[in-house]
């Protein structure tokens, strides 16, 4: 009798596969550890192990998962890939629930709805308009020693980081308190720069930014008055200027 396979594999059968589809393990050394470790079937774990090699490219796989697998997965690929990588995955996924609609009329509903609510996250992130002076892109996900060439005030930033300020803080400046919904309405919903507390230019590495406390929402005159300084300005001294220009 076929055992499903539980909660703490699936975890493992992640761990492996993501390794499995960066190249950093082979597929013998997977299943030496899905099959001999977990007890895993042999045909489930090797199935598991191309289907990553699917999300990777964003193109079919034919061989179904079980709920349970995109309950885990999906999450974890979420937190742990920039999101054009995250987007191959869902086209991925999308792609399979054609194919086993087109072979077997199965609509996999749980899968379409959480499906859709990545989608919807989606669209709410990448409509955010590109500023400069904002967040750097953070994890490399799949994709790896690729070089970049960036000039000051035109990093790369990170929506899901932007979006977790803003979420906190909301679209408001932090320094003067200007919101441009209140003041332009509808056009104005929304638009707000995100500051990096400590200068990018100055890091002048990769880290992982902590959007809370790293990050800042500002509206583009503080911004601009912050980066008359070399680091920038802090947000306190920059408050203390405005109230004592209004005095």
């Amino acid at each position: 009798m076929k055992k499903d396979i539980t909660f703490e594999q699936l975890q493992t059968v992640y761990d492996l596969g993501y390794l499995f589809a960066l190249q950093k393990t082979s597929l013998d050394e997977a299943l030496e550890q899905l099959v001999g470790s977990l007890d895993m079937n042999q045909t489930s774990a090797t199935n598991y192990m191309h289907n990553f090699e699917a999300f990777r490219t964003g193109r079919v796989y034919k061989r179904a998962m079980s709920a349970l697998s995109y309950e885990i997965f999906l999450p974890r690929f979420y937190k742990d890939l920039p999101l054009p990588e995250f987007e191959r995955v869902i086209e991925s996924v999308e792609l399979h629930l054609e194919y086993r609609w087109s072979k077997s009329k199965a609509k996999h509903l749980e899968v379409r709805t959480l499906v859709d609510s990545y989608k919807v996250k989606l669209a709410s992130l990448t409509v955010s308009p590109i500023y400069p002076d904002e967040i750097p892109e953070q994890s490399t996900g799949f994709i790896e020693g690729a070089v970049k060439q960036v000039t000051i005030n035109a990093y790369e930033r990170d929506p899901k980081a932007r979006a977790a300020c803003i979420a906190k803080f909301g679209a408001i400046c932090q320094v003067c308190k200007f919101n441009f919904e209140t003041q332009y309405g509808e056009i104005g919903k929304g638009f707000i720069h995100v500051h990096h507390k400590v200068d990018i230019a100055i890091i002048g590495e990769n880290y992982q930014v902590d959007p809370i406390n790293d990050l800042i929402p500002v509206c583009p005159n503080c911004h601009a008055m912050l980066h008359t300084e070399t680091p920038a300005m802090s947000i306190e001294k920059l408050k203390q200027i405005i109230d004592s220009a209004n005095t």
